[in-house]
């Protein structure tokens, strides 16, 4: 499955929305977005991940946000992750990500 990502820009963040399933073949593009976004955007703009869409979420998936998360973090940028499926969040559960990041259950 491929991944499609988007991004669009509110008054206090910038989106990144993924949408697909996030492995080996395809966190290169959620990578690219998240630098891209943590450079773009300055305090007290956050930078919001939205998985809600994400289906799938591997360990390379998860990493790509710890080293999004540092980055972020290094420039006073908030970052936020939404999660909708319940099969991604219980990976950030099991690699107790949950108390690392801020992650957020969208509706």
């Amino acid at each position: 499955m491929e991944l499609v990502i988007t991004v669009d820009r509110s008054d206090d963040a910038l989106f990144v929305r993924a949408k697909g399933e996030v492995d080996l073949g395809t966190v290169a593009q959620l990578d690219s977005a998240l630098d891209a976004a943590c450079d773009e955007v300055s305090p007290p703009m956050a930078v919001v991940a939205d998985l809600s869409g994400v289906t799938f979420l591997a360990s390379s998936g998860l990493s790509a946000l710890v080293r999004a998360h540092e980055r972020c973090t290094a420039a006073g940028t908030p970052l936020r992750v939404l999660v909708g499926n319940r099969a991604v969040l219980r990976g950030f559960e099991v690699t107790g990500l949950d108390k690392v990041l801020d992650l957020r259950e969208s509706e």
